[in-house]
C-alpha cells in the first residue's frame, strides 16, 4: 500500500483526511506555556473561541523528526510506501524534520515533497495523490504528478487585517503593505512557497472580486480539468458563496469548502478567506 503522510495545515474534504491511505502528522498551536497539537488537543471550534482573548497571541510550533520516524519506521516495517507531502518549507520547518526523519535511516521506500504551499493548495494534492492511490498508481507515477501540479497550484486570500501576519512573523513580502492598509483590504498569494502581496483593495466585496479575477487569469483552464477550494475562517456564508461563484466562473463540480485551522489561523486571524485552483490536466 502506498502511504500519503500530510500536515494539519491541509485542508481537504473530509473524505479525503479519513481515506485509509493519508495520515496527518498535528503541527502545534501554543497559548502562553500550553502546547496544543492541532486537531488532537484542540478543535478548530475551541480554537476560534479562544483566540480573540488570548494575550499575547499565541504562536506555533512546527513537527518534529520524531513525528515522522515513527510513521516511516511503522508503515516501512509494514511493507508499505510512503509519500509525505507538506506544508512549504519557506513557511515552516516541517519539511526539513521529514527530511532529517527519512536520512537517519536512508533507502527507505520514502519520498518527501514540498508542496510550496498550504491550507487548501495543499489539500488539493493530497486529494490528486488519493485519487491516484485509488487507481493503482506507483510511489514514482504520485511523486511525478505531485511535482507538476505544485507548479500550477495557485492560492489566494483575503485577510480582515495583516496584523496577525505582521505579529507572527510569517509576512514575508507582504511587508510592503503594512502602514498603507487602514482604508484597504489585502490580498495576497503565495508565490514559489512564500506570502507575496498581490493588490490593495478598499472594500471586502471588490477584494473576494480581486482574488476571483487573480485566479481566473492565473489559470487558463475551464471545465472538469479544474479543481476549486476554498477555506474561511469565521466567515462560513461569504466562504461558501465564493465557492460557488468561483466553481461556476470555471464551469467546475469539483469544489470543496475548509474551515481554516488553528495553525495557520494564528498567522492570518479571523474573517480570512482564501481559494486554490489547480489545473489537472
Amino acid at each position: 500500500m502506498i502511504r500519503i503522510i500530510t500536515d494539519s495545515t491541509c485542508e481537504a474534504s473530509p473524505e479525503v483526511l479519513r481515506h485509509p491511505a493519508v495520515t496527518v502528522i498535528p503541527l502545534t498551536v501554543v497559548f502562553g506555556h500550553e502546547a496544543l497539537r492541532d486537531g488532537v488537543d484542540i478543535t478548530r471550534e475551541q480554537f476560534w473561541a479562544r483566540l480573540p482573548s488570548s494575550s499575547p497571541l499565541p504562536s506555533t510550533s512546527q513537527a518534529v523528526p520524531s513525528d515522522f520516524d515513527g510513521l516511516f519506521e511503522q508503515f516501512t516495517a509494514a511493507g508499505d510506501e510512503v509519500i509525505a507531502v507538506l506544508i512549504s518549507s519557506k513557511l515552516s520547518g516541517t519539511f526539513s524534520s521529514a527530511q532529517i526523519a527519512y536520512e537517519s535511516k536512508p533507502g527507505w521506500p520514502v519520498e518527501i515533497i514540498d508542496s510550496k504551499t498550504t491550507s487548501v493548495g495543499l489539500g488539493l494534492m493530497v486529494q490528486a495523490a488519493v485519487a491516484m492511490v485509488d487507481r493503482g498508481a506507483t510511489r514514482d507515477e504520485i511523486v511525478q504528478r505531485l511535482e507538476e501540479l505544485r507548479e500550477r497550484v495557485h492560492v489566494v486570500f483575503v485577510l480582515e487585517t495583516l496584523e496577525y501576519l505582521q505579529r507572527g512573523g510569517r509576512i514575508g513580502k507582504a511587508q510592503a503593505f503594512v502602514g498603507t492598509l487602514l482604508q484597504f483590504k489585502p490580498l495576497l498569494g503565495i508565490v514559489d512557497g512564500e506570502v507575496v502581496p498581490l493588490s490593495r483593495v478598499r472594500s471586502r466585496t471588490k477584494a473576494l472580486e480581486a482574488a476571483q479575477d487573480e485566479l481566473l487569469r492565473r489559470v487558463a483552464m475551464r471545465g472538469s480539468n479544474v479543481a476549486v477550494a476554498v477555506t474561511q475562517a469565521l466567515a462560513a456564508e461569504e466562504g461558501g458563496e465564493f465557492a460557488r461563484r468561483l466553481a461556476g466562473a470555471f464551469g467546475t463540480t469539483s469544489c470543496f469548502v475548509a474551515d481554516l485551522g488553528p495553525v495557520l489561523g494564528v498567522h492570518v486571524g479571523p474573517g480570512t478567506v482564501g481559494a486554490a485552483v489547480v489545473d489537472l490536466f
